[in-house]
């Protein structure tokens, strides 16, 4: 299974989650950038001492490891401040439709949201067999596995179709009726928390930008 594939087949979930995953990755790459400066700035400071004629070398490269820290916390800043910025424009209320097409899977997200908080979302997953280099097969067996997830869980209306030599995955999505807990039961490992918090559609949309999906 190619990663196409295995993207397509936690996407929901990833969705779930969006504004978290965009924060902790965020954190998690300012605070390494940080940590590998540190930790190369410290060892340029043992090897000067051991060795004097390489202490101009070292002050270089410390003063580069500096400016790449303080560039990476700028970079980190600003994206914040123009998601910020960005989120501030967006709506309260009303509805969304965002899509993305890669190697002949194409996936439409489409929210309805109140008060920032969203309430419903219609996800349509669309597999093209021939262009992602996948047997039908191998698309029927995919979504036999996901509709197996989904089929029955309070909240989610999931359906299966082919048309035209595509296949197609729908989810229709009741934020406010989910049964979490069944999820969880079904697929822990897509969903390991069985009371997650709101999506936010302010929260949402930068991520998914980041990943490349496009307003409609």
């Amino acid at each position: 299974m190619n990663k196409y594939l295995k993207t397509s087949l936690v996407l929901l979930s990833s969705i779930f989650v969006l504004a978290a995953c965009g924060q902790n990755n965020s954190a998690g790459n300012a605070t390494e950038t940080t940590q590998n400066a540190q930790e190369t700035t410290q060892a340029n400071n043992k090897q000067s001492k051991l060795n004097p004629a390489n202490n101009q070398q070292s002050q270089e490269k410390a003063a580069d490891n500096q400016q790449t820290k303080e560039k990476a916390t700028n970079k980190q800043q600003n994206k914040k401040k123009s998601n910020a910025q960005n989120n501030s424009n967006l709506p309260k209320d009303g509805e969304a439709v965002y899509k993305l097409e890669d190697n002949g899977n194409t996936t439409t997200l489409k929210y309805y949201f109140k008060d920032d908080i969203v309430y419903l979302q219609d996800a349509i997953y669309a597999f093209n067999p021939k262009e992602m280099g996948k047997s039908e097969e191998e698309i029927q067996k995919l979504l036999k596995k996901r509709h197996s997830i989904y089929n029955g869980v309070k909240g989610i209306e999931s359906t299966i179709a082919r048309k035209d030599g595509i296949y197609y995955h729908t989810l229709k999505i009741d934020y406010n009726n989910i049964d979490w807990k069944e999820l969880h039961n079904r697929a822990p490992e897509t969903f390991p928390d069985t009371n997650p918090s709101a999506l936010k559609y302010s929260e949402a949309v930068p991520k998914l930008l980041e990943d490349g999906y496009v307003k409609q």
